[in-house]
């Protein structure tokens, strides 16, 4: 009778990001383990200190199957009725006796075979032999080892609970044997029996664990709009962060904390950044002004108590106490940093290495300003905005502000050109030229911050592969691909016509002496290329089929980001329309038979059949059209043109053998053939394509 398989690991504190990461891989190889029995729906729950999986009606054991495994020759494996080493062999190896072998017809005649079952493993016994090694199987960031164990975890084991029909399986992990009891909050110890998932749910919550982090979330952003609401002000419950808070507690509790009214005279995003990641606390803002932030904030405690007075006040005290100190902090940091002017802190950049082999800070700005300068007319920037704020949009990398509080970089550099007067649109450009900083992230909202932004991620790139910096595996320290999504985003969003390869160009040009490069710039050059496409094909793929995205990068052509996009989103259009199959079936065939025939060279007068002289006709009308379009990035338009030539292609299919035994004329059908395919290829190439 199929019955409910439960599996709950019980350990030290997790990191916030290791809670999700771990709970999906326990799911996943657990539906691995369970690979040919037959088995329901799959739940999880996650919590900082536990993580478990439960699968509904998971069948007693794996079906048998029997087989029949043939062997050798029956001439070969009895002689006078005895077997022979081949027999007594084939049998052994099949775990069967010789008696048991049969005799049965082959595909060359009579042979030995053996009936041989597979499968009939119990679910107990599959778990039992594989439970120790899924969950120390178990991938993180980061690893360690406890008290004299070989096993190696994200944090030291404490408990293994394994129940198959509510009965204890019996399998050991890092020396721990599975148990049938848990405990749940580290305030509420009591252990308490478990005999199935929902036991063990209700369990914790009556210990003062919620252990469905979906609804730890909800119950955290419902619990903060209420705190707020009954404080009189408004929350701005920021994604990332609530996600963060729901992997750090188990009890969530919401307490009204405070600091003192006199550091709001700071500027608002330095506290709030400041609670945001160093506390993971959320800024309230005043009701009747939602723009002002409130003296006041909300934590998260883990604290079953926390809702009691003394217990409230002892915890916001606590909080108050630590956000306290880093306010008063950074208060003398920025009255320190007002004391000079960018400039100032612009030349300290000048002790400041960028990479090994990659000059200083100060080079780099220099390098990003005049690059920033060339891009500036294509993106509707000024010149010399674009210019002024690129040598000092890493000025304030040198200020304590910034030293103490690294993710104000780029703020930081606007609140001080701002005090010195600097344009609005040059301390706006410093701040957002660090946009996008991740793949969800924000655009530039000023032409300049566009320039800025782009030139820093073009000379980051350039800097590194003329150096010699490749990525190895996953590792990606320097960003290298953050910035390559970045640059892309950036042109993609501006409309930017221009092929990666002269950008790349224009970037390893600007490289000074300080740049100690390896190979030559047309090597860095290349590679950068095919890096970033690599990028794009990835982010084209989140939106567009995969076949539909390759048929169009792999086609060949120009790799300029904007038209490449443009091109991928036409077929993605013309793939959902009925005549995409016969459309598509044509010029495959047309591909398909010109691969091998490289030039699109023909001569009109030697087209002798009417349906070639069609044809050639239909092909000189529509492809002025088709390019004009595909000029001014219509491709769905241009790829409507190209689709005239369908019927006299298909005439010509019909009418003539293509494949001529005349060389010439064969030539002749093929150069017509192949100037068709190289203007679907200037689109996509359609040999590509599925046939279904």
């Amino acid at each position: 009778m199929k019955a409910e398989l439960f599996l709950a690991v019980r350990c030290e504190e997790l990191p916030a990001r290791f809670v999700t990461l771990a709970v999906e891989q326990l799911a996943q190889g657990l539906q691995g383990l369970l690979k040919g029995l037959d088995h329901g729906a799959v739940r999880t729950w996650a919590t900082p200190r536990r993580i478990a999986v439960a699968v509904a009606d998971v069948a007693p054991a794996r079906p048998v199957v029997e087989q029949l495994v043939l062997g050798p020759a029956a001439a070969a494996a009895f002689r006078d009725g005895q077997p022979t080493p081949a027999a007594v062999g084939f049998a052994r190896g099949k775990g069967v006796a010789v008696e048991d072998l049969v005799v049965v017809d082959g595909p060359k005649g009579p042979v030995i075979a053996a009936r041989t079952q597979q499968g009939g493993e119990r679910t107990a016994d599959v778990v039992a032999a594989g439970l120790s090694e899924l969950v120390l199987g178990l991938r993180f960031p980061m690893s360690m080892r406890w008290q004299a164990g070989a096993a190696r975890w994200a944090r030291p084991i404490h408990e293994v609970i394994a129940l198959y029909g509510g009965q204890r399986i019996e399998a050991e992990v890092a020396g721990i044997p599975t148990g049938t009891t848990t405990v749940g909050h580290r305030l509420s110890p009591a252990p308490f029996a478990v005999d199935s998932a929902e036991a063990w749910v209700e369990g914790l919550r009556r210990h003062h664990v919620e252990p469905d982090r979906a609804a730890r979330r909800a119950r955290i952003q419902a619990d903060l709009q209420r705190a707020a609401a009954e404080a009189g002000a408004v929350v701005q419950v920021d994604e990332a962060l609530l996600d963060e808070v729901t992997d750090l507690v188990e009890w969530p509790v919401p307490v009204l904390c405070t600091f003192d009214r006199e550091l709001l005279d700071l500027p608002p995003r330095l506290l709030v950044e400041s609670m945001r990641v160093h506390q993971r606390v959320f800024p309230l803002w005043q009701q009747d002004a939602p723009q002002r932030l409130d003296h006041r904030f909300l934590a998260v405690s883990n604290h079953p108590l926390g809702r009691q007075p003394d217990t409230a006040a002892t915890i916001a005290g606590g909080n108050a106490k630590v956000i306290g100190a880093r306010f008063h902090d950074a208060r003398f940091f920025y009255a320190e940093d007002r004391r000079k002017r960018l400039e100032e802190h612009d030349a300290a950049l000048a002790r400041m290495q960028w990479i090994r082999g990659g000059g200083t800070m100060q080079d780099k700005a220099r390098r990003v300003s005049r690059l920033a300068r060339l891009l500036a007319s294509d993106l509707g920037a000024d010149r010399e905005v674009a210019e002024r704020a690129g040598r000092l949009c890493k000025a304030d990398l040198a200020t304590q502000m910034v030293g103490e509080f690294p993710e104000l970089q780029g703020h930081v550099g606007r609140l001080l050109a701002r005090l010195d007067g600097e344009a609005e649109s040059t301390a706006l450009a410093i701040e957002e030229h660090y946009l996008p900083r991740s793949a969800s992230d924000g655009l530039p909202t000023t032409p300049a911050g566009r320039a800025l932004a782009l030139a820093d991620r073009l000379d980051t790139l350039a800097g590194c592969f003329a150096t010699g910096i490749r990525l190895k595996g996953s590792s990606d320290p320097l960003g290298l691909r953050r910035a390559a999504v970045g640059l892309l985003q950036l042109v993609l969003d501006a409309g930017l016509r221009r092929p990666l390869g002269a950008l790349f160009d224009e970037a390893l040009r600007g490289l000074g002496d300080e740049v100690q490069t390896k190979g030559s710039a047309g090597e860095a050059r290349d590679e950068l290329v095919e890096f970033t496409l690599t990028r794009l094909r990835a982010l084209l793929r989140e939106r567009h089929d995969t076949e539909v995205v390759d048929a169009v990068l792999d086609s060949g052509g120009s790799r300029d980001p904007v038209a490449l996009e443009a091109r991928v989103r036409a077929l993605s259009e013309l793939a959902r329309s009925a005549d995409f199959g016969p459309l598509k079936t044509t010029f495959k065939r047309v591909m398909g038979l010109t691969r091998e025939h490289a030039s699109a060279a023909y001569e009109p007068a030697d087209l002798a059949h009417p349906a070639e002289q069609e044809l050639h006709r239909a092909l000189e009308a529509v492809v002025p059209r088709a390019r004009k379009e595909a000029e001014a990035l219509r491709y769905d338009r241009s790829l409507a043109a190209l689709a005239e030539l369908k019927a006299p292609v298909d005439a010509l299919f019909d009418q003539v053998m293509v494949m001529a035994e005349d060389p010439a004329v064969r030539a002749t059908r093929l150069g017509l053939l192949r100037a068709i395919a190289e203007e679907f290829r200037r689109v996509a190439d359609f040999s590509l394509l599925s046939a279904e």
